[in-house]
């Protein structure tokens, strides 16, 4: 409680800060209140029947319904009352408003890493401009984490393999520290750094003045080619994969690989293509197979950065909200050699096997099918 104490008293940098702390206090002050009026009680009890005291013990009252009464509805009426006045902060914390500035945060021991959205790069610092909501997603590269900015009154974990989202709208241009609140390793302490908040024109200015080769979703494309996802995710592609237009915040059909069970014979059950549903289809493509396809797709975890990651979420999320009809595609999947695949994605896939239908994964070519031939497939 002393810590969250030294946080209130700090600056109250955000839209929300000054309410946590009026209901930081408002919970001290009831629980002072409450403890003050306990030990009161206990002391003018203990000094009016102390050994010796003249007082009358004759028939002790063995209940008392007024009491009783009041020790269970005050309690309760001040523990709902807080816990109405808490919700009513928390829900608007969660909502993420849709004009607010999205910055990637990546922990990694012993540092942040985070990027703005023209695809600037910083190194535990951020700069941000005062007024605007923001919007932070994070991950983690390797252990837990805690981003935390104790001006804003904002802190959250940080876990590997998820995505984490924390809004805040910082309101008071200066500069104020940043942690990681969560034991992380040896250099845990060290994991620290600066936000910094400007004066809009400012960060205008700022943002201008930095080197910035493309925008996050630009840089995304250019990873989705260079390690051959527009090989198998594309109209005239020859291996029957999913089209990515359109599926971003859409329910999509998946299904869960069984063990013993053919991947085809496992129903098919709805999941949303948000960050997280992206982020695994990349890293674990087994877990869930877009519905009507072979679980053919290879990992690239230990591949890609979590950084990379977060730009081909953003371009995958660029690519429209419509999709287009599907157009007839081939299914050569089964025939492709190994040095197929690996020309196609640059390195050969550990399921190879799965994916050529033959045990040593060197399946000879097989002759091209007719261009009007389609496979049954399932609209995602």
């Amino acid at each position: 409680m002393h810590v969250l104490g030294l946080i209130a008293l700090q600056a109250q940098a955000s839209s929300w800060a000054a309410d946590i702390d009026l209901l930081y206090w408002g919970i001290n002050i009831v629980s002072i209140v409450s403890s003050l009026g306990i030990f009161f009680a206990i002391i003018y009890l203990a000094v009016k029947y102390r050994r010796g005291a003249k007082v009358d013990r004759s028939k002790p009252p063995l209940y008392n319904h007024y009491v009783e009464l009041a020790w269970t509805l005050i309690p309760l009426g001040l523990v709902m009352g807080i816990f109405v006045w808490s919700t009513s902060l928390y829900f608007p914390m969660i909502r993420v408003p849709s004009n607010a500035m999205e910055v990637h945060v990546v922990g990694k021991q012993w540092m942040w890493k985070l990027q703005q959205p023209n695809g600037r790069w910083e190194m535990n610092e951020l700069h941000l401009p005062a007024g605007r909501p923001v919007v932070l997603t994070l991950t983690s590269e390797d252990v837990l984490h805690a981003f935390f900015v104790p001006a804003f009154r904002t802190k959250t974990d940080v876990v590997p393999g998820r995505y984490v989202q924390l809004w805040f709208k910082p309101t008071v241009p200066g500069k104020y520290r940043l942690f990681c609140a969560e034991y992380c390793g040896t250099l845990h302490s060290q994991m620290d750094g600066w936000v910094y908040v400007m004066e809009p024109s400012e960060y205008e200015q700022w943002l201008a003045g930095g080197h910035v080769a493309d925008t996050v979703a630009a840089e995304g494309e250019r990873l989705f080619r260079q390690h051959g996802c527009s090989g198998c995710h594309s109209r005239n592609s020859s291996v029957r994969a999913p089209l990515l237009e359109g599926i971003y915040g859409k329910p999509v059909p998946v299904q869960l690989q069984k063990p013993g069970t053919a991947i085809e014979k496992t129903p098919a059950q709805m999941v949303m293509a948000d960050d997280r549903y992206v982020h695994d289809a990349i890293v674990l493509p087994e877990k869930e197979v877009a519905a009507g396809y072979k679980p053919i797709m290879p990992t690239f975890k230990d591949r890609l950065k979590e950084e990379d990651i977060f730009k081909l979420i953003s371009y995958i999320r660029s690519r429209g909200t419509a999709r287009e009809p599907d157009a007839p595609r081939t299914d050569n999947t089964n025939s492709m050699a190994a040095e197929d695949y690996k020309a196609r994605v640059g390195f050969e896939p550990d399921n190879l096997p799965q994916i050529t239908g033959k045990a040593g994964g060197n399946a000879p070519r097989a002759p091209q099918p007719a261009a009007n031939q389609r496979n049954p497939r399932v609209t995602q």
